[in-house]
């Protein structure tokens, strides 16, 4: 059976990175000062010193578009998860925008607050952690499935995250290189083969 891929949504789906720097900049945040990419929106608001409801007003999810691939791999997906720290309307909202249905997406409201967890994602699909890859690019990603224990693959097609990866990260270049990674990481353990293309 293929493992089941539950993705983070910002930076890792969507290139959305000058979406979400936008609003802080606009509301006067030096860019010394931005918060990290990859934090719960409360936790990021509360570090920038703006409301959340400011950086709504000011926030263009028009601007995020997918990454080139992206929509073609979900399309080929018989089953996939979300787990974002985005809020739960937003997160909908840019769904609902994009087309895209996974089984189950969470967001930070039903975290608590809180950085993601992949617990309860597996929870709602019926799956024990190694049934399933977390696909994600940022610390916070690779953190979440480590708690998991669930092998984590990082979008390289992201170049920042591509950029910032660790000697031991599994990582793919393009979306479409999942498929395969999904037929066999299950079986012999995460090749790194895709680094060398």
């Amino acid at each position: 059976m293929p493992l089941v891929p539950l993705f983070d949504f910002d930076g890792t789906l969507v290139d959305s990175d000058a979406a979400l720097i936008a609003p802080f900049l606009a509301l006067g945040v030096e860019p010394g000062a931005l918060p990290a990419l990859g934090l719960p929106l409360v936790e990021a608001c509360a570090q920038a010193g703006v409301t959340v409801e400011a950086y709504l007003e000011r926030y263009d999810p028009s601007v995020a578009q997918p990454f080139p691939g992206v929509p073609e791999l979900l399309a080929q997906l018989p089953r996939w998860g979300l787990a974002s720290n985005k809020q739960r309307a937003s997160g909908h909202q840019e769904l609902a925008r994009l087309g895209w249905q996974p089984e189950v997406a969470l967001f930070s409201d039903d975290f608590g607050g809180a950085d993601k967890q992949v617990e309860p994602l597996l929870d709602r699909l019926g799956l024990p952690p190694a049934s399933v890859v977390f696909v994600g690019d940022t610390d916070h990603d690779r953190a979440c499935a480590a708690t998991a224990g669930v092998p984590f693959v990082l979008a390289g097609w992201n170049a920042r995250a591509r950029a910032g990866a660790r000697p031991a990260d599994h990582v793919l270049h393009h979306p479409r290189d999942l498929l395969p990674v999904l037929a066999r990481i299950g079986h012999h353990g995460p090749s790194r083969s895709e680094e060398a293309r």
